[in-house]
């Protein structure tokens, strides 16, 4: 009996509800749920909006990496240190950058060239988001560098000479296992000696690349057995070549060009090259040199990740310049690859390279990490 008046009471309920829905506006029906089924504490708002809450000026001194502030009553600034490994303009750039993101405003910016008391510097005025005046110099320390500052990746191309009687030189394997840094082998995978792949496997720390032949008009017989990706072939066909590669160095992850000086040029070949590289989610660098190479314009049209490297050029200069020339670019830029055949005179050319870079604030990384890094 009691159930029975139990359900005669949950239809009166439902008859109740049912009569408020066809009478009452929407927001009285709300308004009569949240009333006879929901506690007040549980229908309010429960969003809460995080702010942080650290002062803008700490917020910035944390953004750019200042490692010491103080306030000068002669340049009547408040004088900001930064790690040495990168110029006192992309710290301008970086401040005015995190500035204007968090709404405040620059008035001001002048790299200074006959600053004493630093190696380089600049002053920056601006508005803080509340409207305070802010009077900075920003200068660079002599001595103490900035972790990651700038990158730098090492790169070597194997050709014949690294060969002695088809085997990759002893004293060559020798010589990168040496290398206490992350390096990359650029590898035409087809066509190799017997011994190669045995070789291979005895080398530490690489990072293996598919180095592939591609339209040139370097190539010429000697290249019939390496499986160019020609102009001429259909895009299953170019497609076929980059799996087999893949095949052959599973391990791979990436794509740079050899030779290459005309399909940069070509794109209808860029775009086979490049959907293929996607497939397999390989990156793709342009080594050719070419400087009307489309790979700029059809890589983003294709979704790919790929740059432009100009790797050693022994008609250009010595491996001693290149490689100064690089550990400079990284410092000034950010990033910088080096990439070199593979011989004994280039491994050794980069075995000190380790106390070169640590001194200006350079890490050593892997081809990989340099194509998949972009420093402002």
């Amino acid at each position: 009996m009691k159930n029975a008046k139990h359900i005669i009471a949950i239809f009166i309920v439902l008859g109740v509800l049912a009569t408020a829905a066809y009478l009452l506006p929407k927001s009285d029906i709300e308004s009569l749920w949240a009333k006879s089924d929901t506690p007040a504490e549980e229908i309010a708002d429960t969003t809460v909006s995080v702010q942080d809450t650290t002062p803008f000026i700490d917020r910035m001194k944390a953004d750019i990496g200042v490692i010491q502030a103080q306030f000068s009553r002669r340049k009547k600034r408040d004088v900001w240190t930064l790690g040495n490994g990168t110029t006192i303009i992309r710290y301008l750039l970086q401040a005015k950058r995190f500035i204007d993101k968090n709404n405040g405003k620059v008035l001001y910016m002048e790299e200074l060239f006959n600053d004493n008391d630093a190696f380089q510097s600049a002053n920056l005025d601006a508005l803080s988001p509340d409207g305070d005046t802010l009077r900075i110099n920003l200068q660079i320390s002599r001595n103490i560098f900035r972790d990651n500052a700038s990158y730098l990746s090492v790169s070597f191309q194997i050709t014949g000479e690294a060969f002695q009687q088809k085997r990759i030189m002893p004293e060559i394997i020798a010589a990168l296992n040496s290398l206490d840094y992350p390096y990359d082998l650029l590898i035409t995978p087809f066509d190799m000696p017997k011994g190669f792949y045995p070789d291979l496997d005895k080398i530490k720390n690489k990072e293996l690349v598919l180095w592939l032949l591609m339209e040139s008009n370097s190539l010429d017989s000697r290249h019939k057995n390496m499986r160019a990706i020609r102009s001429y072939l259909t895009e299953d066909q170019i497609s076929e070549i980059i799996t087999d590669a893949k095949t052959l160095v599973p391990s791979a992850n990436g794509i740079a060009t050899r030779f290459a000086d005309k399909a940069v040029e070509h794109k209808p070949l860029l775009q086979a090259v490049l959907n293929a590289a996607k497939a397999h989610q390989l990156w793709f660098a342009d080594l050719s040199g070419n400087s009307k190479s489309k790979v700029s314009d059809v890589c983003p049209e294709v979704g790919m990740n790929c740059k432009i490297i100009t790797p050693y050029n022994p008609s250009n200069s010595s491996i001693d310049d290149f490689v100064h020339k690089k550990l400079r670019g990284a410092a000034r830029s950010g990033m910088a690859a080096i990439i070199l055949p593979l011989t004994l005179e280039s491994v050794q050319k980069v075995k000190t390279l380790k106390e070169k870079t640590t001194a200006q604030g350079t890490t050593l990384i892997n081809l990989s990490t340099f194509m998949n890094t972009n420093k402002e």
